[in-house]
């Protein structure tokens, strides 16, 4: 019985052996599909990584070559300061600090990530201190030619002083705030070049940072630093070319109904010119025997005629002791022609006009000529701009001498004419006329 009993139990031995060594080949097998399953995973992922990089690194070099451009409008600044005038000068900074700013705008609209969070900050460092520079340069550059910072004892010069005179202690202030101000902007940007070579280190090598542009703000640290600062805010504030000078002009003034004539001209404004001219005329008949060809000759006449042209000078505005005579009228219209013959734009600008009844030795004695004034706003003018304006008509009364002034300017409308030149930018002019009688 013992011995059958052992023979029972070695099939079922034999059995266990199997399935063991089955799930044992099962376990490795499924090992093995889960290793190349992860290592399909992994290279998977570092291919979409260096793809991910490289797209960024190709949407970003519009923007770092965009900054790069600038540059040249800010050494144009720091350098050209004797070919600027006011004008130049403020619409090249303005453009500075406009495209510094877009261009900071612009790195946050990508939509693509970068490789890593230290590559992004250093990047948007890089252009934010570009932007703060422009702004804190565009501030400094406006104080070193303000009021504040100049003195007409201060010369030309370079250093902004004349014979070793002394500058008054508000403009020697005014300087060394302005030269702080730019030190400061030239420490920024000197930053953001540090930043810009260290973002494109931090790049991963798989994703061509190679292709990125070189962006070098700052080429000579030595003219941001306090001596070559100094000596360049003097000559800022030393520049009358780049000093506020706000001038309104009346270019000309015509009325309506249009001038008929002018009367007491010291000369006329007519001029006759006499001119010669000759013609001359060719008729061929006999004059060279050439062998073997008919004989021709040449016959030259010569006329001449007078002519009488007229040439008529027209006036702007009629020279003084003159008087512009209108046909018979009650209402006359002022047209001016207002320019902005300063640097700088001017806001708040009026134009007005004003017929004042000229004493009574030059009026009837029946005349109810009255004093009628007129004024319109204008708004504002760009340094060069003009602009012509038509103000409403004035009531006159036929046969009856005025004065007419026409003026310009700022500030509030005047009530009443204005005889006399206004306050701050502004020009005023007379001109006598007379209506005829109906």
């Amino acid at each position: 019985m013992t011995a059958g009993w052992r023979r029972g139990t070695l099939p079922s031995a034999r059995r266990s052996t199997r399935r063991v060594a089955i799930v044992i080949v099962g376990v490795v097998v499924f090992a093995i599909i889960i290793a190349e399953v992860a290592a399909d995973v992994v290279n998977s992922g570092g291919l979409a990584g260096r793809v991910g990089a490289q797209t960024y690194v190709a949407e970003v070099i519009p923007v770092i070559e965009e900054s790069t451009m600038l540059a040249s409008t800010m050494h144009l600044v720091r350098s050209g300061t004797a070919s600027l005038d006011r004008a130049r000068l403020e619409a090249d900074l303005a453009r500075l600090v406009a495209g510094t700013s877009e261009n900071l705008a612009e790195l946050g609209t990508l939509g693509v990530p970068a490789p890593t969070p230290r590559s992004e900050q250093l990047l948007e460092a890089t252009l934010a201190a570009r932007a703060d520079a422009a702004r804190t340069l565009t501030g400094a550059v406006a104080l070193a030619i303000g009021p504040t910072a100049f003195s007409p004892s201060s010369g030309s010069s370079s250093g902004g002083g004349s014979g070793g005179s002394t500058l008054p202690t508000s403009v020697v202030q005014a300087r060394a705030r302005a030269a702080t101000l730019i030190i400061q902007a030239g420490k920024e940007l000197v930053i953001s070049d540090r930043d810009y070579r260290s973002f494109v280190s931090s790049l991963p090598r798989s994703s061509a940072r190679s292709r990125l542009p070189a962006s070098k703000w700052v080429t000579h640290p030595t003219s941001w630093r306090n001596a070559s600062v100094t000596s360049w805010v003097a000559q800022l504030s030393a520049g009358r070319e780049l000093q506020i000078r706000e001038d309104l002009s009346i270019v000309a003034v015509t009325v309506q109904p249009p001038v008929v004539r002018i009367t007491g001209l010291p000369t006329t404004t007519t001029t006759f010119a006499t001119t010669t001219s000759t013609s001359t005329s060719t008729s061929t008949t006999a004059l060279t025997t050439i062998p073997g060809t008919a004989t021709s000759s040449t016959t030259t006449s010569t006329s001449t005629s007078t002519s009488t042209s007229s040439t008529t000078t027209t006036l702007q505005l009629p020279p003084p002791g003159s008087t512009s005579v209108l046909p018979p009228t009650h209402r006359v219209s002022v047209v001016l022609v207002v320019a902005n013959a300063g640097n700088v734009q001017i806001s708040g600008i009026w134009a007005a006009a004003s017929v004042v009844p000229e004493p009574s030795a030059g009026r009837r004695s029946s005349s109810s000529a009255q004093t009628r004034s007129t004024a319109v706003r204008i708004g504002r003018l760009a340094p060069g701009a003009s602009v012509e304006v038509t103000l409403s008509p004035l009531a006159v009364v036929a046969g009856d001498a005025y004065e007419l002034w026409a003026s310009v300017g700022t500030g509030s409308l005047p009530v009443g004419p204005v005889t006399s030149p206004p306050n701050g930018a502004g020009q005023t002019d007379e001109v006598k006329i007379k209506v005829a009688s109906g």
